[in-house]
């Protein structure tokens, strides 16, 4: 298997991970969606057809090489032995709070395994496990809604990791009802297909001072690879000032050339940079405009790193990211304002995951089709707009015959999730620019 390298945000994607949504969007209520971090209900079969469709424009029309999260887990806990597989099970129920009697219900899956295999762990590992109408007389009278709550966030398969150059920096979310995403994907990297053919890095550390508080909390969605030596990291709710520092220290001791990172301080209430900012081409970008070029409250800081192998850091504090970063990169960076010129579009279009576009290959992008007003941006701009199913149909050309093409996708389900495209795709290698 090819080693992962990703050392732009643009090269043609050769190799990526997809989590097809399940039945872990049905095991949802009204009750605790927010525990979730929804602010609705997503339906589960729009929401698969949505995302096969993705699936399909990446494998079938971009030759992307997909592999599915929920197949590399089965493929994991087939491999590991009783041990790890044991230390897994007990850590959900650790993060989890489980009751000795939800961890009982759980842990009987390991005992099954001989007659069932490991399919049925997977699957309540990501579904969860609903209480039951034939529940017990205490499962009735407690109310509970689970032995074990779903994972209903893993489709957002993008804030597992971060891959940068011929690195993986595996997350760990600062909301605890997400953990069990980041260690399934560890238990993924560990046993897996994807064993030894991925260099990560684990920083799953909880601040001793404040047990059950993450003292790296990192998210893939902060992470941007503009340029091979160029890295912009959003620190907000998701990715704290610890991470960040740690993930600057590894950077100075590693980088192998002079390498710039753009630390951005994230507005409230934005909790991922690829929210506000995108990478679509060499020289160009997608940028919700209040933020990156805006000077208001809602607008972004930062600070530019300069970091030199056995040399000391340089700190500066530009008035803005869009010209340095061009500087960076060498080009002359354009922005494509996501929403178009109305501030009340920019608003609804980056709530509904305008501004996080994927980009698969230099200037061939895919975004839903709710973010109509930044479509037409990105026309005015020499994109071909093509609709996603009849380029899978057949009945328009695909995008090998434009320079530049934007395909448009439904995404009304999945925009509920508050991520675009790029949030429902892990690279894990990209042809270099």
């Amino acid at each position: 298997m090819q080693q992962p390298r990703a050392r732009s945000e643009t090269g043609i994607l050769r190799k990526a991970v997809v989590h097809t949504p399940g039945a872990e969007l049905s095991n949802v209520s009204p009750r605790n969606r927010n525990t979730f971090g929804f602010d609705d209900l997503l339906y589960g079969r729009l929401a698969r057809r949505e995302h096969d469709t993705l699936v399909a424009l990446l494998r079938d029309v971009f030759g992307v090489e997909v592999l599915f999260f929920r197949e590399l887990l089965e493929e994991a806990l087939a491999r590991a032995n009783s041990m790890d597989r044991l230390l897994l099970i007990e850590t959900v129920a650790q993060i989890e709070e489980l009751d000795a009697r939800q961890q009982e219900r759980l842990m009987g899956l390991l005992g099954r395994l001989g007659e069932e295999g490991v399919a049925p762990l997977a699957d309540r590992l990501i579904h969860g496990d609903v209480v039951r109408p034939e529940a017990s007389v205490s499962d009735f009278l407690s109310a509970e809604l689970y032995h074990l709550p779903p994972a209903p966030n893993l489709m957002l398969v993008r804030d597992l990791a971060a891959t940068t150059g011929d690195d993986m920096f595996v997350a760990w979310s600062s909301e605890r009802v997400r953990r069990r995403e980041n260690l399934l994907w560890r238990a993924v990297l560990q046993h897996s297909r994807l064993r030894g053919k991925v260099r990560w890095f684990n920083w799953m550390v909880d601040d001793p001072d404040a047990p059950g508080r993450p003292l790296y909390s990192l998210d893939g969605g902060n992470v941007v690879q503009a340029g091979e030596n160029v890295l912009i990291v959003g620190q907000g709710p998701r990715t704290g000032p610890a991470a960040v520092e740690k993930l600057v220290q590894w950077t100075q001791e590693h980088a192998p050339q002079e390498t710039h990172v753009f630390l951005v301080s994230l507005p409230s209430p934005v909790e991922h940079l690829d929210t506000v900012f995108t990478m679509l081409s060499r020289d160009e970008c997608l940028v919700f405009p209040p933020s990156v070029l805006g000077n208001g409250p809602e607008s972004i800081n930062v600070l530019q790193l300069t970091l030199r192998p056995g040399g000391a850091p340089k700190f500066i504090r530009p008035s803005g990211l869009l010209g340095p970063l061009g500087e960076a990169l060498g080009v002359h960076l354009k922005p494509v304002s996501c929403g178009g010129t109305s501030p009340l579009e920019q608003r609804r279009e980056q709530w509904w995951g305008g501004a996080s576009a994927l980009a698969v290959a230099p200037g061939k992008v895919i975004t839903f089709r709710s973010a109509g007003r930044t479509i037409e941006e990105l026309e005015s701009r020499g994109y071909a707009c093509l609709d996603g199913e009849e380029v899978l149909s057949g009945k328009v050309g695909g995008p090998d015959e434009h320079e530049k093409c934007v395909i448009a996708i439904r995404g009304s389900e999945l925009s509920r999730a508050r991520g675009g495209p790029r949030s429902y795709v892990l690279p894990l290698v990209r042809d270099p620019l």
